[in-house]
């Protein structure tokens, strides 16, 4: 549960992953994962993408060789809030993704989440 007047549907847990990932038109592009819920991710990029596109994409979990296969449709994007490594923010709706795949990443995120709420 969040705030009042959050519209949200599900909690948020916060952590970062980097990856890579490629629009149906073949242009591919470093991604930033964060924001994870029962539905999706918030993701940043460099590049502009449209509701509606679908991404695949290929996560880097650290201290695995292995990565995480998904491809999702982008609910919205926008551009970053701030000024940094990425310009755009955006939510993207996972559409695929294997369980297992799904577990080793929330796995990994969950852990992040846990040790930053430890320390705050």
């Amino acid at each position: 549960m969040g705030w009042p007047d959050e519209k949200r549907q599900y909690l948020r847990i916060g952590g970062f992953l980097d990856g890579q990932c490629e629009r149906p038109n073949g242009m591919g592009s470093y991604i930033m994962l964060m924001d994870f819920t029962r539905q999706g991710v918030r993701a940043c990029l460099n590049n502009r993408v449209e509701a509606g596109e679908t991404l695949s994409m290929e996560v880097w979990i650290p201290g695995s060789i292995i990565p995480v296969f998904a491809a999702g449709s982008v609910v919205w994007c926008r551009p970053a809030p701030r000024e940094w490594t990425y310009q755009y923010d955006c939510g993207i709706r996972v559409t695929q993704i294997s369980s297992e795949d799904c577990w080793r990443m929330l796995d990994f995120v969950y852990a992040q989440w846990c040790a930053e709420k430890k320390n705050a």
